[in-house]
């Protein structure tokens, strides 16, 4: 495939319609998502660098605490445990985070040692984060940690 700024998409679908593989690429990186009967299964990602990710969207985020930003940022990078799109809670600073990839960010207006996000993070890489981002505000929410930036709200 040529690299351009709009996605290529090739979809195959196998087993009678049940299964459904779909490959996106842009703006160098190729996005394979498995899906059987409309449900998700996987999301792996190459990026041009030769990064591979995968993740499991129906296992969902895991909430990771820590005493700071510094040790959760720390811990990112170096603990199998902590997966991408994971919650890192840090109370003692007020600061609740997502991992994205290697670099995790805040979701609240406190960031400590964490990248600050300046749109809602349910925006972040095109709603890549929906159910982090979700879990995230809610966990702030119930902490009374005000967010960075409020989220869009629909009627």
């Amino acid at each position: 495939m040529s690299e351009q700024s709009t996605a290529e998409v090739a979809t195959a679908t196998v087993l009678d319609g049940s299964w459904k593989l779909q490959v996106t690429y842009e703006e160098g990186k190729a996005i394979a998502e498995v899906s059987s009967f409309g449900v998700t299964l996987s999301i792996t990602t190459l990026t041009a660098g030769g990064v591979v990710t995968v993740e499991d969207p129906a296992s969902g985020p895991t909430v990771h605490r820590f005493a700071d930003t510094s040790e959760a940022y720390d811990a990112t990078q170096c603990r199998a445990d902590i997966r991408d799109g994971d919650v890192l809670v840090v109370e003692p600073e007020r600061v609740i985070g997502i991992l994205d990839a290697a670099w995790p960010f805040a979701v609240t207006q406190a960031h400590g040692e964490f990248h600050a996000l300046k749109i809602p993070a349910s925006e972040h890489k095109d709603g890549r984060y929906t159910a982090s981002a979700d879990l995230a505000e809610r966990i702030a929410a119930e902490l009374g940690f005000p967010l960075a930036v409020q989220p869009a709200r629909t009627a």
